[in-house]
């Protein structure tokens, strides 16, 4: 069956309805799937998205379908999982939009500070922009199928030396970044960014290179970091990272028509579980913080404001540079932002 806008439409679209029913297949559709992650099993990309969604497609099809799974970068890193699936390494993976931006530069749109309360709030939002002609162009012209996204609750300013709680705080601070718009956020804020690799956070936090890191909990938790810090926020927005799991548009040619309704139906039902595993993850994570004796604190509603102004800063950058490249990326952030509005944190 060939790919097009609207089987995918309708099969997002219809998904959240029909969860609940039966799915009925023919006998004799047997589809194999080569599924790759550049995530470790324990990792919630893996044990949150990748591995529920099997299990719920293989709930839903029985022996319609089989895997071939590798997972922890067995045969493609993080980095290079989309041009894997494009050149047939593996038939789908969870893209990581923040290392495909050449390729999908509207998509990484989650990613931007200020935008979103939660991991319920982003996934539900995107999951709706996601099936609009300016981001669905972008996965059509890199020759992909997006099945489902999940994305991390919103980045917290987290630190080995004090709590920040107003937009004046950040002035003199030096916060480990991992690049890109996170540095421009860190910029405008008043403070300076010094990018560290993920592995190389807790030297450079131990040794005071820097005093804080943009980050979440989940991240915070896995590097082990925790028991250097001493405060973290909890009602910031300050950036995010997501993944969307695509198959190749090659693949999905070859499966048939049922089984591609009813992926799209494990999709859906796997943003809902991840966002509720990050989400619960989180708040479990933030008690596990205080009693470890970390400062848990929002920031007061009128410095919340002042801050998510600020950073309104690196969206129009955002936008400007992708206009320069012809990408109408003022539409999508209007989009996007529209849509968050109306969807629950």
């Amino acid at each position: 069956m060939t790919y097009n806008r609207r089987t995918v439409l309708k099969g997002g679209l219809a998904a959240s309805a029909t969860l609940a029913a039966p799915t009925i297949l023919r006998a004799a559709s047997a589809v194999e799937l080569t599924i790759l992650s550049g995530s470790p099993d324990k990792h919630v990309i893996s044990r949150g998205g990748v591995a529920p969604f099997m299990d719920k497609l293989k709930e839903m099809v029985g022996d319609a379908v089989s895997y071939n799974y590798y997972p922890g970068g067995q045969l493609a890193p993080l980095k290079q999982l989309l041009s894997a699936v494009q050149s047939g390494v593996g038939d789908a993976a969870p893209i990581p939009v923040g290392y495909s931006s050449d390729k999908m530069p509207l998509n990484g749109i989650t990613m931007l500070p200020g935008l979103g309360e939660s991991a319920h709030q982003i996934i539900a939002a995107y999951a709706k922009v996601m099936q609009d002609p300016v981001f669905m162009n972008e996965y059509k012209e890199a020759g992909m199928v997006p099945i489902w996204n999940m994305a991390f609750p919103p980045y917290q300013y987290v630190a080995t030396d004090e709590a920040v709680k107003t937009l004046e705080g950040f002035e003199g601070k030096v916060v480990r970044s991992a690049g890109g718009s996170t540095n421009l956020a860190i910029q405008l804020l008043g403070a300076s960014p010094t990018e560290v690799a993920a592995g190389d956070i807790y030297v450079a936090m131990e040794r005071g290179t820097v005093n804080a890191t943009i980050s979440s909990y989940l991240s915070i938790d896995g590097y082990g970091v925790a028991e250097l810090c001493k405060a973290a926020s909890r009602n910031g927005s300050f950036g995010n990272f997501s993944n969307i799991f695509c198959v190749s548009e090659r693949k999905w040619d070859t499966i048939p028509g049922d089984i591609q309704d009813a992926m799209m139906e494990a999709g859906k039902w796997t943003e809902a579980h991840v966002a509720d595993v990050m989400d619960g993850e989180g708040a479990e994570l933030a008690k596990k913080y205080e009693e470890m004796g970390i400062e848990i604190y929002d920031f007061p509603p009128e410095e919340l404001k002042k801050i998510n102004e600020t950073l309104v800063g690196v969206q129009t950058d955002w936008v400007d540079r992708l206009k320069s490249r012809g990408v109408k990326a003022q539409e999508a952030l209007d989009l996007y932002t529209s849509t968050l509005a109306d969807t629950p944190a």
